[in-house]
């Protein structure tokens, strides 16, 4: 019986998929005339997603009705939306909620194994090193992908902020504290210390995710500028890989 339901929902979910790209979502992405709050081409592919999106979570449906891992599935699907949702508009605040929720839910599943979480903060500690390498070279006077890295007022390409030598050699030493405090918990460094300062380090990079709710992060109001899109794309996206390698740093400490 589980399997008899789970087939019409897959013949819904490519039905939905394949006859609304060509009935609903061609057709009024091509009318000029229908407007909302948000950029137009923003809007358009937002739309298109959360339309295919759909399937994806019916299928899910079908998968669960033919027994696999409730966690699993949930994980998958999470992730696949979080994904799709940053790939077609990175500004948008919902992808990091899927991408963790996607993860704790495989984590939960027993569907994270120690060698994903080892290649998770490897490519961490490999993005801080290149972050914090980049760091010393501006603080040397080096303007090498220095041009969307400062945020900007709305209209104009003025920083808000011009940080000092010493400001910039002091996030790359952060950078590198946070490459040995995870390097740390790997190797199995003793004492309680460590965990904390993991957490520690945890939060304040989730902090920097959700952002200020002006300039920087998934909740900034100011949009449009240079620093703006580069934020949404890499900076953003660069924060969250460094929590995730932080998380399962602590994974494996535990």
């Amino acid at each position: 019986m589980s399997t008899a339901a789970a087939v019409p929902l897959i013949v819904i979910a490519v039905t939905h998929s394949v006859l609304g790209e060509h009935v609903i979502i061609r057709p009024l992405l091509a009318a000029p005339g229908w407007s909302v709050r948000l950029a137009r081409p923003w809007a358009d592919r937002l739309l298109r997603v959360i339309w295919h999106l759909l399937s994806v979570a019916w299928a899910g449906l079908a998968v669960l009705l033919l027994g696999a891992s409730v966690p699993v599935v949930t994980g998958v699907v999470c992730l696949l939306t979080g994904a799709a949702i940053f790939a077609c508009a990175p500004g948008h605040l919902s992808w990091p909620f899927f991408a963790t929720a996607g993860l704790l839910a495989l984590a939960a599943g027993g569907a994270l194994p120690d060698a994903a979480l080892w290649a998770g903060v490897v490519l961490a500690v490999v993005t801080a090193l290149v972050a914090a390498g980049f760091h010393v070279a501006w603080a040397a006077g080096s303007r090498a992908g220095a041009t969307r890295v400062l945020p900007t007022r709305r209209g104009t390409h003025e920083p808000t902020v011009r940080p000092p030598v010493v400001a910039t050699l002091a996030a790359a030493v952060a950078l590198s504290a946070y490459v040995g405090v995870v390097v740390a918990l790997v190797l199995g460094a003793a004492g309680a210390g460590w965990r904390v300062l993991g957490v520690v380090v945890l939060v304040v990079l989730l902090a920097r995710v959700v952002g200020d709710g002006r300039y920087v992060g998934i909740l900034k109001r100011v949009r449009g500028t240079r620093f703006a899109h580069a934020d949404d794309r890499w900076w953003t996206p660069a924060v969250g890989l460094l929590a995730a390698g932080a998380a399962a740093s602590l994974a494996l400490a535990a």
